[in-house]
């Protein structure tokens, strides 16, 4: 009700002086703090019927478009800024994003160096760089741009995520955790930070820092599904098989519907000898992904170290039958066939 009183009360200042283009402006920004873009656009464009070059009307109909995924009007709105007032960041800026969202890189490049000359000193313009690059793989190139955002904002944490994110890329697995490590002092509570600190800590086989980390993230959201399996996986890379399979079983409660968790717990329990359990629970997860030859192929495997051929056969041609171009499965399936009539033969000897 108290939105429907403020709606009412600007319509009705809109209707008393139809010409007041504050008015009109007061009205669509209220949509656009209630997120309703549909009315905001609406009231926008009638500001452009009284006054045809608001700039802040245009940029903000372009930023909705933008939102909208309507990227030619977007581009369009916001090139008309350009010609009407060429020394302005916003529109430049704003271009970036649009070509960069649509994967036009000379373009998104080409109008983020355009912002820079106009505002050299504008630190989301070179984290939007960095990602450009980072999209196309130049991972040094990326790398520098998120560090020249960093001079200019050293509180922006995502940009330290994503330096360490291209250090771990690169193998530069110390230098990711220092990165990971600052992410998490400016914002202690980011889980995606945090996760990523312990993968950092576990592939240095640091593992005390590497539990201390996953136990932080699962304080903060203990339904978090990744953080369990890559927590246990960093159990079973120590050896601790038990514990793993605990923390598997856990997110397998907390998304039955997810195929990692089964995997990686029937693989364990495969290395633990335990094949009836880890059969039933590729079982499971052939329901759940029901057109992966692997996990096929990883049943087929289970009944040969059972010896049970006949059945260890009928999911390696099922497989095969999935994925007639995998030569891997064939491969795997005629050594298991070969071994089987080796064995065959030695005994009529």
């Amino acid at each position: 009700m108290f939105r429907e009183n403020i709606i009412a009360e600007l319509k009705d200042k809109i209707a008393r002086n139809p010409q007041d283009v504050e008015n009109y402006k007061n009205l669509a920004n209220y949509y656009i703090g209630c997120e309703d873009l549909n009315n905001a656009l609406i009231i926008y464009k009638e500001v452009l019927k009284l006054v045809p070059d608001d700039i802040q009307s245009l940029i903000n109909i372009g930023s909705i478009c933008y939102y909208r995924k309507m990227y030619a009007e977007a581009i369009e709105y916001y090139k008309k800024v350009i010609t009407l007032d060429k020394e302005n960041f916003a529109p430049y800026y704003n271009l970036g994003n649009v070509y960069a969202e649509i994967e036009n890189f000379e373009l998104a490049l080409s109008n983020y160096e355009e912002a820079l000359k106009i505002n050299p000193e504008k630190a989301e313009v070179y984290s939007a760089i960095g990602y450009l690059f980072q999209d196309v793989g130049n991972l040094e190139e990326a790398k520098s741009y998120y560090k020249k955002a960093n001079k200019l904002d050293c509180v922006n944490y995502e940009n330290y995520i994503n330096i360490a994110n291209i250090e771990q890329k690169m193998g530069n697995i110390e230098e990711a955790v220092i990165n990971y490590q600052r992410a998490t002092e400016l914002n202690p509570n980011d889980t995606k930070a945090l996760l990523c600190l312990a993968n950092a800590y576990s592939s240095l086989k640091e593992y005390k820092c590497a539990h201390d980390c996953f136990k932080k993230v699962l304080q903060i959201d203990s339904s978090y599904y990744s953080a369990w399996v890559c927590h246990a996986i960093t159990y079973c890379d120590e050896g601790n098989n038990q514990e793993a399979i605990e923390l598997l079983k856990h997110a397998i409660e907390i998304d039955p519907n997810k195929s990692n968790a089964y995997i990686l717990l029937a693989n364990i329990l495969v290395d633990e000898k335990r094949f009836e359990e880890a059969l039933s629970i590729y079982k499971t997860v052939s329901q759940i992904v029901p057109d992966n030859p692997k996990i096929l192929t990883f049943i087929a495997n289970v009944c040969v170290l059972m010896d049970n051929y006949t059945q260890a056969v009928k999911y390696y041609k099922k497989a095969i039958k999935q994925a007639p171009k995998d030569n891997e499965i064939k491969l795997i399936y005629i050594e298991m066939a070969n071994s089987y009539i080796n064995e065959k033969l030695k005994g009529l000897k």
